[in-house]
């Protein structure tokens, strides 16, 4: 008997789970990234079905290659009701992570409640050390007042509310590519597939390892820009810097992106000692030597 591999084992398991749901009553949610197209792909090649919509939002921060995805394989474009500049004008820009930059914005917005100032120390309310807390970078620019107005309101604006506004009309329920293992935040959220406000999370299990071998095991698409980052967000993201993605995503975009992001996440970049202006240099180098 002819032995099953990891990864068609894993599809088969991923068809039971669609097989539970009324597909014409969900959506797929597409970013045009490596996980969503996975399901874009398993969706349209694998079970063959044309009865789930596509549905993908131009946040206006994409990648050319991310963005030329959304337009070319959704059945609908969504575009946010503010754009990026209004959003930094009236709540700020991202800066550390999502975490902490919910924390510095409750502060900065007035919020002096007693577990604030526990997460600024990096503690929970019973004085235990918090994995969710503040830097110390972060605590002390803060509490200096020297940091900038900071929000992690990006994301929510440019795309969830757009989202949440699409199933409000639409009646229908999202398909998200979002997985458990993506950060402690998900692990702790993502712990099957269905969730309690109907959102269907079919792989919410599935590891990077196994999700590699199955690109490459059928052929599936991957953009350029994933032989440079692990993942694509909006381009330049100042959460990516931990890992210096941020760096080598303004390396990759062009001139007028450029120009876009690095005065978008100005203050965040200082803040984060990203050097614009050697990065800058470096693009310029790099255009020479294509010439």
């Amino acid at each position: 008997m002819k032995k099953i591999s990891d990864e068609e084992f894993y599809l088969m398991d991923l068809k039971s789970k669609f097989d539970k749901i009324k597909p014409n009553t969900y959506y797929l949610s597409y970013s045009g990234g490596k996980d969503s197209h996975f399901l874009y792909w398993f969706i349209k090649e694998y079970l063959k079905r044309d009865d789930i919509k596509i549905v993908g939002v131009n946040t206006y921060m994409e990648h050319h290659e991310i963005l030329k995805r959304i337009l070319n394989n959704s059945d609908i474009v969504l575009y946010p009701e503010i754009k990026p500049f209004e959003l930094k004008e009236k709540y700020g820009s991202p800066c550390f992570s999502k975490t902490q930059d919910d924390i510095i914005d409750r502060w900065q917005s007035g919020n002096r409640a007693p577990y604030l100032y526990a997460r600024i120390d990096g503690k929970s309310l019973n004085g235990e050390k918090s994995q969710f807390g503040l830097s110390k970078k972060a605590r002390k620019l803060l509490l200096e007042g020297n940091l900038h107005r900071v929000s992690p309101k990006c994301c929510k604006y440019l795309k969830k509310e757009v989202g949440k506004k699409f199933q409000k009309e639409s009646g229908l329920k999202p398909i998200l590519g979002v997985r458990g293992g993506e950060s402690l935040a998900r692990r702790a959220v993502y712990k099957s597939c269905f969730q309690k406000d109907g959102r269907f999370t079919p792989i919410w299990d599935l590891s990077d390892e196994l999700l590699d071998k199955i690109y490459k095991k059928y052929n599936i698409e991957i953009p350029e820009v994933y032989n440079h980052v692990c993942r694509t967000g909006c381009m330049g993201c100042p959460y990516g810097s931990w890992k210096h993605d941020t760096e080598k995503e303004l390396l990759l975009i062009n001139d007028n992106q450029f120009r876009f992001v690095t005065e978008y996440f100005k203050e965040s970049y200082e803040v984060l000692g990203i050097d614009v202006e050697k990065i800058r240099k470096e693009r310029e180098i790099a255009k020479k030597e294509k010439m």
